[in-house]
């Protein structure tokens, strides 16, 4: 297809990690070979083009479990891509955004997941069109507070993949659409920021924040996913 490949923003990275490593399109921009357009469905008068070849629904600070003035907004048109069969990829927040569209439910996580986990797909991701390539098992940066705690009953997803804390790691819900808890955009310089900022929380729960730090790395896994869902939908 020849139109634009979409990034829906729906927030922005906290204000010192902006200054530090950029917006979350930059992100995405950094891993994708080709310029990308950006939609903020936060703003009443943007909209995901017609003409989309393929859209990506980015991470956001906010949380599906909020009453965010767009967050409606935002939920129709989760609904309204999912359903025209355009090559589609949801990622963290617009993981949990999927699946509330669909009628699934998300919540506060018990243990926060951050830094570099370990990826298990399940034995369907092997005929994937997208994951099929992809290790049985990989390294990938993470960074969430919420977490799938329902899948929607009347259009369950097929379960792609899972980590040690996300049982719903990786999920397909159509031919060409899919959404992943993790963030395959995100370098080591990223995931760090992410752990400073969720610090707190972390050893709230009894984590090791500086632990977490010295573990996580580059996965370049991410970048190799996000080029091949391009690739998907220029092919």
């Amino acid at each position: 297809m020849s139109g634009p490949i979409v990034l829906v923003q729906l927030g922005e990275p906290v204000v010192e990690t902006r200054a530090r490593v950029g917006t979350y399109s930059l992100w995405f921009q950094r891993a994708i070979s080709e310029p990308l357009g950006v939609v903020d469905l936060r703003d009443p008068d943007q909209e995901i083009p017609e003409d989309a070849a393929g859209v990506i629904f980015m991470g956001s600070p906010a949380s599906v479990t909020e009453p965010h003035p767009w967050l409606p907004r935002a939920l129709d048109a989760a609904r309204r891509v999912l359903e025209g069969g355009i090559p589609t990829l949801g990622v963290c927040f617009g993981h949990q955004l999927f699946c509330v569209a669909q009628g699934g439910r998300v919540a506060r996580s018990e243990v926060v997941e951050i830094g570099t986990v370990e990826v298990e797909m399940t034995p369907e991701a092997a005929k994937d069109p997208l994951f099929g390539q992809l290790p049985q098992r990989y390294e990938i940066n993470s960074s969430h507070d919420d977490t799938i705690v329902e899948l929607p009953a009347d259009s369950p997803p097929q379960l792609l993949g899972r980590s040690e804390r996300e049982r719903n790691m990786v999920l397909r819900w159509g031919p060409q659409a899919w959404s992943v808890q993790f963030h395959p955009e995100m370098r080591r310089e990223e995931t760090k920021f992410s752990i400073f900022w969720r610090t707190p929380r972390v050893e709230e729960e009894g984590g090791d924040a500086q632990a977490l730090l010295e573990q996580c790395h580059d996965a370049p896994v991410g970048a190799d996913l996000l080029q091949r869902f391009v690739n998907l939908v220029r092919g």
